[in-house]
């Protein structure tokens, strides 16, 4: 499978997901996002590659309102995760970066979430041919990020603490 086509299946498994997990007071919105996603699945279907590696502009453009509309709402669904999406045609796939927490019990939570998400990635299930582990994978990577997101408060608010301050994070970076 070409790697157009791998990131337009992912794309059509996130408009699904996105359509069963995210929240918004307005449903609208969800469907908004959920129609850009898959906008950008047939973009890449449809449109000719003007470069190899590169998204073509009206995909780009689709994942562009996409990524716009995650980060200026909250759907409960980190901008991360269009990344895997993406990642087949950019070889980039979205990070998880180690938090410099000092507490113990956050560096270990820190280290878990980020295990998780190698795990996923590593283990082939987002080139799975099963769209339901397809599905799991883009759903659990989303968990994972969105738990790393409020991890990263938690932490930021404990190494904060008069007490915390100065202290070397728990575990160094691996």
């Amino acid at each position: 499978m070409s790697a157009y086509l791998a990131s337009a299946r992912r794309l059509m498994a996130l408009a699904t997901v996105v359509r069963g997990r995210a929240y918004h007071p307005q449903r609208y919105m969800i469907e908004t996002l959920a129609g850009a996603i898959e906008d950008a699945a047939i973009a890449l279907q449809t449109c000719p590659v003007d470069e190899p590696g590169q998204i073509p502009q009206p995909a780009a453009d689709a994942v562009r309102e996409a990524t716009d509309l995650l980060t200026q709402h909250d759907f409960m669904i980190p901008a991360a995760i269009l990344g895997y999406a993406t990642s087949p045609i950019t070889g980039t796939v979205p990070s998880m970066q180690p938090l410099t927490a000092v507490s113990l019990q956050l560096a270990r939570q820190d280290i878990d979430l980020r295990a998780r998400r190698l795990a996923i990635v590593e283990h082939g299930h987002l080139n799975s041919r099963d769209d339901e582990v397809l599905g799991a994978a883009l759903a659990g990577l989303m968990v994972l990020h969105r738990k790393h997101e409020r991890l990263a408060a938690a932490v930021a608010a404990d190494n904060e603490r008069p007490c915390n301050r100065g202290k070397a994070p728990a575990y160094r970076a691996h």
